[in-house]
């Protein structure tokens, strides 16, 4: 398997471009129904789907993936955006100290709705992935704030950087902070972030 480390940032982006390749599954809409190819639109569902597909990827590729507990991962991933199916999803930089104690307050009654089965241990991985104290759920952090790079790797979805006046600062900042202890995805992330500096894609004061 190769060392992605030894890449140099053209392979990189070769390589993230194979992986995108993928996030064309979340435009294929069931039941005979439409979507506008020319404006962005994301569940939190094809969030979710697209967090599990990059870490068998990155499990495979950062140096600590060996010793983590992928189940707990991949349950974490999972459950982790739960509470927002009721009241939905706000934009990171948008969010309140008042959004994050309302999410933490529809836990409970998202989780308690679910099969007995499921509810107590997939609001166990929510509550662990909220501490991120673990490997398991650190990586899973990690790995959730980087995944709208990928989201956002895309001539359509790109748009929204400006639509919502997201700065190059803005979109990087928590990013960074959450990969620095992942050299792999920090290598993805810096050659991804030059790439779209590159191409203009985000919000400059008074440029746009």
């Amino acid at each position: 398997m190769k060392n992605v480390l030894e890449l140099p940032d053209e392979e990189i982006l070769e390589e993230v471009w194979r992986l995108c390749s993928a996030y064309k599954l979340k435009h294929t809409v069931r039941y005979a129904g439409e979507r506008n190819p020319e404006s962005h639109s994301e569940s939190v569902a094809e969030h979710i789907f697209a967090l599990i597909y990059l870490a068998h990827y990155f499990l495979q590729h950062e140096p600590v993936g060996p010793s983590l507990n992928t189940r707990v991962v991949y349950d974490t991933l999972l459950f982790h955006d739960f509470p927002e199916i009721k009241h939905g999803d706000v934009v990171t930089y948008q969010k309140t100290a008042a959004d994050e104690e309302r999410e933490r307050d529809a836990a409970k009654e998202v989780f308690e709705a679910l099969p007995s089965s499921l509810g107590p241990a997939a609001f166990e991985r929510w509550h662990e992935y909220e501490e991120h104290e673990t490997p398991e759920t650190q990586f899973a952090y990690a790995l959730d704030k980087l995944e709208p790079i990928f989201e956002l790797f895309d001539p359509v979805n790109e748009r929204s950087l400006k639509r919502l006046k997201i700065t190059r600062e803005m979109h990087v900042g928590n990013k960074y902070r959450a990969c620095r202890e992942y050299p792999v995805m920090m290598r993805f992330l810096e050659v991804m972030t030059e790439d779209m500096q590159s191409r203009n894609v985000f919000w400059v004061e008074g440029k746009n």
